[in-house]
């Protein structure tokens, strides 16, 4: 199962005009997100970049993408693991730490939630031979 998130998706079917965030925000807030992903995201932080209160940054964030902001996080998080055991030869302990999970075990539950199998199997599996 691929987290990818490129582009920010369309609004979910049946959001309310005007609920949630502009465009600009939601550029504001992605680059934002991706220029720390190692260290702790709030989202007072977003709600920030935004130009918005805490809660409507929530409920706009959440109409926009169709989840919440820690969840957008954590996807965002899963795909640069992805990419770095794809791409480096880090130990699975250095790339939880540069993508702001506490520590290998962390990375290993969530990644074994979301793509069902550990970070080992899955790097092991899609890197190229002699990558």
């Amino acid at each position: 199962m691929s987290l990818s998130v490129s582009a920010p998706p369309a609004a979910p079917r049946g959001a309310r005009a005007g609920a949630g965030l502009a465009p600009w925000q939601l550029r504001r807030v992605a680059g934002f997100i991706e220029d720390r992903l190692s260290e702790r995201i709030t989202v007072a932080d977003l709600a920030a970049q935004a130009r918005l209160s805490r809660a409507q940054f929530f409920r706009a964030f959440t109409a926009t993408l169709g989840m919440p902001p820690h969840g957008y996080v954590m996807a965002r998080r899963l795909r640069r693991a992805e990419m770095l055991m794809l791409t480096t030869s880090e130990p699975l302990s250095r790339i939880s730490a540069a993508c702001g999970l506490a520590d290998q075990a962390h990375l290993t539950r969530l990644f074994r939630c979301h793509a069902g199998t550990t970070p080992h199997r899955w790097r092991r599996r899609h890197r190229a031979p002699g990558g």
